[in-house]
């Protein structure tokens, strides 16, 4: 298979949230799956993930990580189906307190804006990923195929725990008898860093979406 099959996202447009008063349970959705100049490509969605406290989260210097993985399948009758090809599409958000800005890093987009909403609508509302060309994905016009989506969302990765670790460990963070005792800072830094800590690992969410079966000969061409 040639290494030329790559991801591209097209960027979704961006329609006002829905006024609610309460944030929906996490989910994820592949929506029309469609052939485009000999590229198979899909659309996605996830919702439920980002509310008020993973803001505050990512405002407060956490690292926020979702990561989206697309596995194709090819049907098989009295057997079990077989896997045909997996993509990762990872992403990752900050916040750089200096100039206010949220930034999203992911494998085809760097996104620095005030706006939190584009930037949760950036990673999940996918509108064009693409697995590369279907000849070259070996895919049997006339078989039945369907796509599989796993999601894990991380509001604070392993990463940046392991930084507020190793500052709060940190002899300059510290006072003389702090350091003699073993004891940590009790400096609103700290403080702040110890309240991280233990909020990781609350309100990680893995999530699991399959699409329709489809045969490649039947899908829409846009």
């Amino acid at each position: 298979m040639s290494h030329r099959l790559g991801v591209l996202i097209i960027a979704a447009a961006l329609v006002p949230a829905a006024a609610s008063g309460q944030e929906p349970d996490p989910a994820v959705v592949i929506g029309e799956v469609w052939r485009h100049e000999g590229e198979f490509r899909f659309s996605v969605t996830a919702t439920g993930l980002f509310d008020e406290e993973a803001q505050r989260t990512i405002r407060q210097g956490g690292t926020t990580a979702l990561d989206f993985t697309f596995e194709l399948y090819r049907r098989r009758a009295g057997w079990f189906d077989t896997i045909v090809y997996t993509l990762p599409v990872p992403f990752s958000i900050n916040y750089d307190a200096f100039d206010r800005t949220y930034r999203l890093f992911g494998r085809d987009i760097r996104l620095k804006t005030e706006d939190f909403d584009e930037i949760v609508t950036q990673c999940t509302q996918l509108e064009g990923v693409s697995m590369g060309l279907m000849e070259e994905l070996g895919l049997d016009m006339n078989a039945t195929y369907y796509l599989v989506v796993r999601v894990s969302y991380q509001p604070m990765t392993v990463k940046t725990i392991n930084e507020l670790r190793d500052w709060m460990t940190k002899p300059g963070n510290q006072t003389r008898e702090q350091e003699r005792s073993g004891r940590t800072s009790s400096g609103v830094g700290s403080r702040l860093a110890r309240a991280l800590m233990s909020a990781a690992g609350y309100g990680e969410v893995e999530l699991h979406g399959e699409s329709a079966r489809f045969r490649p000969v039947d899908l829409p061409e846009r």
